[in-house]
């Protein structure tokens, strides 16, 4: 996910949010049915949950939600009392039920969603509706366990206007019109997904369909933005076809873009991205920031961080495969000048020194949007393709993703299958560069001895925020214009002293040539 603007010690690597779980209780599924009409912004709306009971003596749960009006609650068909407020509803379960029951948990409702739901207009004056959960907002308009570390498969039934196209996470499964001016359509999604990521869309749409690598790809615009949009989708097929042989097979049956009127930039509901308005209005056709959703369907949507303080797994992923899609498309040069600039915007956050990438202390789930999940994620992982090489690079992250599909996970299970692919103990790796602030700031200096024909190269150590340990590469460039010479170093003290033998004066000495590390580097000659 892309936002509007960026919003401004050691951690555990447990789950450790302020989200108060449920073990309890697991919701397997959603059945949400919905109506929407043009003479208000009110909605009606009905939603059974399908509720796994995992332990003895469960007696009761809750359900987020905030600010609508309840008509009523049944649990296994049972009209039950309940209690509302403080943003959550409380219930008992009748007395005879046991562990491993499925209970349905039915919860009648009507109101304005204060967020969660855009209700209103376009920029063309149409009338729309459109989902805007991220992060905890799905619980204003939908009953839920709204937390990533719970996720359950949807059904999404859509009563409107028949003027109006709906289109909602995973397949249409049908579409019935009701013979007074109104149509019901039925989605449905076989896969579990967070409840951010649950999508519906309501509005006037142009819809083309195409199909790429055995998966329906269709793209929903405002009719007056249709040419727009057929040139900002142009590369979908060949996006997912790369991350398709690059990460395993795509997670869903469909891929659908929707143009949408929403707070963020884009959003990667599952299988059903929403991109903001703007974007068809740049006057300029840019695939941005199509890469980093589509590559979220497999990080973020499949395998999705447990914890808010683990959403690297999520942004970061998502950063990187955007920037591996420009190095498909141009080459090694293109991730580098990635690199460069996401190292640009790392360090130009205001907090980059002194908080980690897993940073407990930060609760406001809107700041972490930041660079430190985005972009410093990124960097972790072209890191340790840069430790590990290519080949266990990219079959630990096909083996994560095969592993943990459809399921939610914390850095400690990402760093568990690097070591299994690797044979690598990883966790100092891991240790320093999520939950240590900064990066390493190196002095360099070096001198040529002609006396001795040596050359002696010094490199220390300057961050506050501790010692990091790194294996790199100091290049040496000939005068003469001859063959460089590579230098493989592990900096892990205060300071290191090279001597290389060496006939004439070099031109040039640089660290981390190919750009490979996340650092700052202070020379003198």
């Amino acid at each position: 996910m892309l936002v509007f603007a960026w919003l401004l010690a050691f951690a555990s690597s447990g789950a450790a949010d302020t989200y108060k779980r449920q073990p309890a209780v697991d919701v397997l599924h959603y059945q949400i049915s919905l109506e929407f009409t043009d003479a208000s912004d009110s909605i009606e709306a009905t939603v059974t949950l399908h509720v796994h009971i995992r332990e003895e003596e469960t007696p009761d749960m809750w359900l987020d939600f905030e600010g609508m009006a309840i008509d009523g609650l049944r649990v296994k068909g049972i009209e039950t009392p309940f209690q509302y407020g403080d943003g959550r509803i409380k219930f008992r379960f009748p007395g005879n039920t046991a562990r491993h029951d499925i209970v349905d948990v039915e919860v009648r409702y009507h109101g304005v969603p204060a967020r969660g739901l855009v209700i209103g207009r376009n920029s063309y004056g149409r009338r729309v509706l459109f989902t805007d959960n991220w992060p905890d907002h799905a619980h204003y308009w939908l009953p839920s366990i709204d937390h990533p570390s719970d996720k359950a498969t949807v059904e999404m039934s859509v009563t409107a206007p028949d003027r109006y196209d709906v289109v909602a996470n995973g397949f249409l499964a049908e579409t019935v019109s009701l013979n007074d001016g109104r149509r019901r359509s039925r989605w449905t999604e076989t896969s579990a997904i967070p409840t951010y990521s649950i999508a519906v869309g309501v509005a006037e749409f142009s819809i083309v369909h195409e199909e790429a690598s055995g998966v329906r790809l269709a793209w929903y615009s405002f009719p007056q933005d249709a040419e727009s949009a057929g040139q900002k989708f142009n590369r979908t097929a060949l996006i997912l076809t790369y991350f398709t042989e690059l990460i395993g097979p795509y997670p869903y049956r469909k891929l659908a873009q929707v143009e949408s009127v929403m707070r963020m930039t884009a959003m990667e509901n599952a299988n059903t991205i929403f991109y903001r308005e703007s974007l068809f209005r740049t006057g300029q056709a840019s695939d941005e920031p199509i890469p980093h959703e589509i590559a979220h369907q497999w990080f973020g949507n499949s395998v999705t961080p447990a914890d808010w303080d683990h959403l690297w797994l999520s942004e970061g992923f998502a950063t990187y495969f955007d920037a591996l899609f420009q190095e498909r498309l141009r080459g090694a040069d293109a991730l580098r000048s990635a690199m460069l600039e996401m190292e640009k915007r790392v360090k130009g956050f205001h907090l980059a020194r002194t908080v980690p990438i897993i940073d407990e202390t930060r609760t406001d789930l809107m700041k972490k949007l930041n660079p430190l999940n985005y972009e410093k994620g990124a960097w972790v992982l072209h890191m340790l393709r840069g430790l590990l090489g290519d080949s266990s690079f990219f079959e630990g992250i096909r083996r994560f993703y095969r592993y943990h599909q459809e399921g939610s996970v914390l850095s400690d299970d990402f760093k568990r299958v690097m070591e299994s692919v690797s044979g690598r103990d990883l966790d100092g790796f891991f240790r320093q560069w999520l939950h240590r602030p900064g990066w390493p700031e190196y002095h360099m200096t070096w001198r040529w001895i002609e006396e001795s024909e040596e050359l002696v190269i010094s490199v220390s150590q300057a961050q506050r925020a501790g010692l990091f340990d790194v294996f790199t590469v100091i290049e040496i460039t000939q005068a003469d214009g001859g063959e460089p010479v590579r230098l493989k170093v592990r900096l892990n003290e205060e300071s290191h002293t090279f001597r290389i033998p060496a006939a004439h004066e070099p031109a040039s000495v640089e660290l981390d040539p190919d750009v490979w590390l996340l650092k700052s580097v202070y020379k003198a000659h």
